[in-house]
This record gives C-alpha cells, sequence and structure tokens, in this order.
C-alpha cells in the first residue's frame, strides 16, 4: 500500500485538511458527527486530486531529480491504476460532500477538486507561471466548505481568511522551486524561478512571503484572539526574518531557510483560529 499511500501527497494534503477543519471550527462547527464527515470527505477528495496529479505529471515526473522516485516513474504503480485509483478516491470524495456535508459545502469540495486537478494540473501548469494563481484557489475552497458546512453560508470573514491560504501558496511553492529550478528548466515547466534572473526570482518571491505573512497578522488581529495569538507572531516573525535575510544574501541557502520557515506559518494560523473559538 506504500506507493497508493505516496500518490495521496501525505505531506502536502494534511495542511489542506486542517484548513478544512479550521473553517469548520472557526464558523461555529464542534467535535461532532459533521466534523467526522468533513475529514472522510476532505481526505478523499484532496487525496483523489493529488493522485490524479501524479498520473498526470508522471511524464515531467520522470525528468526531475525531486520526482523520478515517485511511484508511476520508478514504476511501482502503471499509469492505468493510478488514473482508477485517483478517479475513485475523487468521485466518492466529491460525492459524499454533497451527500453528508450538503449542497454548498460539497459544492465547495467540488471547487477545490476542479481547480487543483483541472486549472492547475491540466490547463495551467504547463503553459504559464502564472500557474499557481489559478490553481491556488482550491486552498480558498477548502477552508469556504468547512465554514459554509459549519455556517450555512459564506460571510465577507470567511473570505478574506480563505485569502490566507491563496497568499502563502505562491511564495512556498517558488521557494521550494527555486532550489529545483534547474529541474523545471530541464522538464520544461514554467515556474517562476525556472524563468527570471536568480536575483530577481530572490526579490519577488522573499517580497511576496513577507507579504503573505504581514497579512496572515492582519487577519489573525481582526478576526482572531485568545493564546493563540502567540502562535501567529511567532510564526509571522520567523517567516519576515527569514525573508529579509533570504533577500539581502541571495543564496540558496538563505531561501531555503525561508521556505522551511515559511512552512510552519500557515498552520500556526489555522490552529490558532481554532484555539479562537475553542
Amino acid at each position: 500500500m506504500s506507493p497508493y499511500i505516496s500518490l495521496l501527497k501525505p505531506r502536502v494534503i494534511w495542511l489542506l485538511i486542517l484548513a478544512s477543519v479550521a473553517g469548520y471550527i472557526y464558523g461555529g462547527g464542534g467535535l461532532d458527527s459533521r466534523l467526522f464527515s468533513l475529514l472522510a470527505v476532505a481526505f478523499l477528495s484532496t487525496g483523489g486530486s493529488a493522485a490524479f496529479n501524479h498520473y498526470w505529471e508522471r511524464d515531467i515526473d520522470a525528468l526531475m531529480t525531486r520526482t523520478v522516485k515517485r511511484p508511476l516513474p520508478s514504476g511501482l504503480i502503471t499509469p492505468n491504476a493510478a488514473l482508477a485509483y485517483s478517479l475513485a478516491l475523487s468521485a466518492t470524495g466529491i460525492s459524499l460532500g454533497f451527500l453528508l456535508l450538503g449542497l454548498l459545502p460539497g459544492l465547495f469540495v467540488l471547487l477545490g477538486w476542479f481547480f487543483y486537478a483541472v486549472v492547475y494540473t491540466i490547463v495551467l501548469k504547463r503553459r504559464t507561471w502564472l500557474n499557481i494563481f489559478g490553481g491556488g484557489f482550491a486552498g480558498n475552497a477548502v477552508f469556504l466548505g468547512g465554514y459554509a458546512l459549519a455556517k450555512g453560508t459564506v460571510d465577507l470573514p470567511a473570505v478574506l481568511i480563505s485569502f490566507a491560504i491563496y497568499l502563502w501558496i505562491p511564495s512556498h511553492i517558488w521557494a521550494l522551486a527555486f532550489k529545483y529550478r534547474g529541474d523545471y528548466r530541464r522538464a520544461g515547466v514554467p515556474m517562476l524561478p525556472a524563468l527570471i534572473k536568480e536575483e530577481r526570482a530572490v526579490a519577488v518571491i522573499s517580497a511576496i512571503n513577507a507579504a503573505a505573512a504581514a497579512y496572515i497578522l492582519w487577519l489573525y488581529l481582526q478576526f482572531g484572539g485568545g493564546a493563540g495569538g502567540a502562535l501567529v507572531a511567532l510564526g509571522v516573525a520567523a517567516t519576515i526574518a527569514t525573508s529579509i535575510y533570504a533577500a539581502i544574501k541571495k543564496t540558496e541557502e538563505a531561501m531555503w531557510k525561508m521556505y522551511k520557515a515559511s512552512s510552519p506559518i500557515l498552520a500556526l494560523f489555522l490552529i490558532a483560529l481554532i484555539l479562537s473559538r475553542l
């Protein structure tokens, strides 16, 4: 089962599942049966879209050192098996989203899957460096789906909070792509760090990373509260400090430190939102 678990990208989707939970708790939901239904739906739908991404990108994964050992390029799973697996998970997750969660949350489950599997993976990734701006709406959808389940609707604060995920994605992905920019050039994938000069890439990514952290801090000051503020402050401080460091040093090592520091900030923010309601 290990290769099939790898297809789910567990190190990626856990954050999306946490975003769903944060949306539900922040919207007024509790530790009840609907939360467990949400967890199951989020796991199936996000895992299904991740598995489909593996299937669709198996050719470029085989050209990149970072991904060459994934189940499909390494031959551990056949393309047909991966496709069937991804579609079965996706169909089950989306169907249960409508059946167990309701029309509006189910719609957000569908949109989350669509933006990642179709808009990002199929339509944009190989065509434009703007790919992550299209696919990033999947992050909004997972939070809003949980919120809609608890609240029955979506309001302005929920939309603004969901954009914390959207704005966090570009610098996080691009900082990783900066380290593997040679891979992306070899595979012909137009990620921003593979297209522009290194100094300019560092400046752009560092600025966006710091701006996303500042936005997260503003959001929590507006809509959060309680002891979770210490978590957010810690994450924001580390993210801005490493962004400034990367902008000054302009080295691969400094960029990697910025990437590692940016990883926890979104999780800390989502956990803080949950704590503010519990």
